[in-house]
């Protein structure tokens, strides 16, 4: 990896960008018309605060496959091994990323609202990254779709 910025996309929409150096861990959220839509890496990113920091789950695609970010961690999910468990109680709900068991990283967060509000908002997949990638991280085909170059911002 590079020493250079990436931009991935927000999960829920298109207005913001995070802005993540995978060396440093330097981030920042930005418009999204900051950066050259053919500069922004393949990946999506949550975010659930920006105050007092940065809170967020980003996923990136990497030529070595799947790679999250997550505070000042990262993480290659493994076929088999990673799995990821939700639980929801009322207005929360807790994401816990898992590897052989063992907690890797865990957050709790807003229940996400919204299904059937736009005609593509059908099920919960469309609206929460949490559980989108709950039921993406088992697939083989997740795995060699996020194997690819990292497009770095010049």
């Amino acid at each position: 990896m590079q020493s250079k910025p990436i931009a991935v996309s927000q999960f829920d929409g298109t207005v913001n960008l995070l802005k993540l150096n995978l060396i440093t861990g330097e981030r920042e959220i930005i418009a999204a018309d900051a950066v050259n839509e053919d500069d922004v890496s393949f990946g999506l990113f949550e975010v659930e605060s920006e105050q007092p920091k940065l809170e967020y789950l980003a996923l990136l695609a990497t030529p070595d496959g799947p790679l999250l970010v997550f505070d000042d961690d990262v993480y290659y999910p493994e076929p088999g091994k990673t799995t990821i468990d939700i639980t929801d109680d009322g207005n929360y709900s807790h994401f816990k990323l898992m590897n052989d068991g063992e907690l890797v990283f865990g957050l709790f967060y807003e229940s996400k609202f919204g299904i059937g509000l736009h005609p593509y908002n059908r099920t919960r997949e469309d609206i929460d990254f949490y559980y989108w990638l709950s039921k993406k991280i088992s697939d083989p085909k997740f795995y060699t779709t996020y194997t690819k170059d990292i497009e770095y911002l010049s």
